[in-house]
């Protein structure tokens, strides 16, 4: 029989709180058997603006989703966007003191890159383990428990976020009820959801186009490498055309929806077409030209910025693979040959990933129907993600950097000594 686990995510953006409940009986097998969508625009740019609001709307997108897998929520995983993300590649080394390395040999390492790298005002959101020098070996290993060695030099992806953003989050969280298990950046969980083997190994940029903020990660062989947050996102699209019209901003967005595009060359320079705003008595006429210009120009400002933190990083080189594109932002109709162009490199648009499923033990065929149509939404692929992550290597793998890994080593040898005293004790009874 396998072992199974409900898992559940809360994911913050700017335009909403997306809630899933997921039932993983294996990496390869997690079944969605509950979510929650409440719209609401108090996170943005990684800040609360409205404490209230937004806790509301948190604590109604986990009750959603509790009555639909009927079950209760005591803790989640947190995924979310900042643009005071700061992140960097980082190197603990410990010497061993024993003959082989232990947990507490990892937890010292990753405490050594903390030393190093993470400023006294900074919390240590997320890392993720590149790999393992032993001695002064040239290949990195993934797993270095039990090895004999005499040094393990630890290399980190480090992501840090404010003491105080931090704070602020969990003390948000628990007046919801809940505690927080893992933070995330979104980016990494999309990634997850997103990117084939093939391309993290090959190299590779995740661009993740929210609504206020654009997320960035680059793997190469398989590590990450590189994040990012830029402040700017699609509502930034909806803004201009609010101004540049003269709408306000939902009727706005909905043109944007209903008409918008970011590829200017499928465009017939002479093509009108009637809008009529709600609550207005006279259709304006616009030209779509106009309007695909307008969107073009935020995107090409966009996507500048993440080239400018990509050459800054001298990584441009290293993406063979080109660019995965994901979020509600690059959902616009003609973004991809938009992007290939501007970008001059591959580009594509993620798929739904295989491993998602809705549950299908369910009695009641409305709920069923509902958690398979989130399955196809889009909205919901970061927090999908982050059900992935929890199963994936890479977690495995930085987890034994983790305080928890001594406690859980402790456990584990603890068990082994009682096998041990046990099969004694048989030894002189036969």
């Amino acid at each position: 029989m396998k072992n199974t686990e409900n898992l559940v995510v809360v994911h913050l953006s700017a335009t909403a709180v997306h809630v899933v409940i997921g039932h993983v009986v294996s990496a390869k097998d997690i079944r969605i058997i509950g979510t929650g969508h409440v719209k609401n625009s108090d996170f943005y740019q990684g800040q609360i603006k409205h404490r209230e609001r937004l806790q509301s709307a948190i604590k109604q997108a986990i009750q959603d989703a509790e009555d639909m897998a009927n079950c209760r929520v005591h803790s989640v995983w947190l995924t979310l966007a900042t643009p005071d993300l700061v992140s960097t590649n980082s190197a603990g080394s410990v010497l061993i003191e024993e003959d082989s390395v232990h947990a507490q040999d990892m937890v010292n390492a990753l405490s050594a890159a903390k030393k190093a790298d993470l400023p006294s005002n900074y919390y240590l959101m997320h890392c993720c383990q590149q790999g393992i020098y032993i001695n002064d070996h040239d290949h990195m290993v993934d797993n270095a428990i039990e090895i004999v060695a005499d040094e393990i030099t630890v290399m980190y992806h480090m992501m840090m976020i404010p003491v105080s953003t931090r704070q602020n989050i969990q003390k948000l969280l628990q007046s919801c009820d809940v505690g927080i298990d893992h933070v995330v950046f979104d980016a990494v969980t999309s990634a997850e959801y997103s990117l084939m083997l093939e391309e993290r190994q090959q190299g590779v940029c995740l661009v993740d186009i929210g609504a206020s903020t654009t997320s960035i990660c680059v793997y190469k062989e398989n590590k990450l490498i590189f994040t990012r947050c830029i402040p700017s996102g699609s509502h930034e699209v909806t803004m201009d055309i609010s101004a540049d019209i003269g709408i306000s901003m939902i009727e706005a967005e909905k043109l944007k929806k209903l008409h918008g595009t970011v590829d200017i060359n499928s465009i017939d320079p002479g093509y009108f077409f009637k809008f009529k705003p709600q609550g207005t008595s006279e259709a304006l006429n616009i030209h779509m030209y106009s309007l695909a210009q307008i969107i073009e120009a935020r995107y090409i400002h966009i996507f500048t910025e993440v080239v400018r933190q990509l050459h800054e990083a001298d990584l441009l080189g290293y993406i063979d693979r080109g660019m995965v594109l994901t979020g509600g932002g690059s959902s616009i109709k003609g973004m991809v040959p938009f992007a290939k162009k501007l970008l001059k490199m591959p580009v594509v648009l993620t798929n739904t990933h295989p491993h998602i499923t809705a549950d299908d033990q369910t009695d009641d065929e409305d709920i069923f129907k509902v958690l398979n149509t989130s399955i196809h939404n889009r909205e919901y692929q970061t927090a999908f993600g982050a059900l992935l992550y929890s199963q994936s290597e890479q977690f495995r793998n930085s987890e034994q950097s983790e305080p928890e890994a001594i406690a859980n080593s402790n456990s584990l040898s603890l068990f082994k000594g009682m096998r041990q005293s046990f099969g004694n004790v048989l030894k002189k009874i036969l």
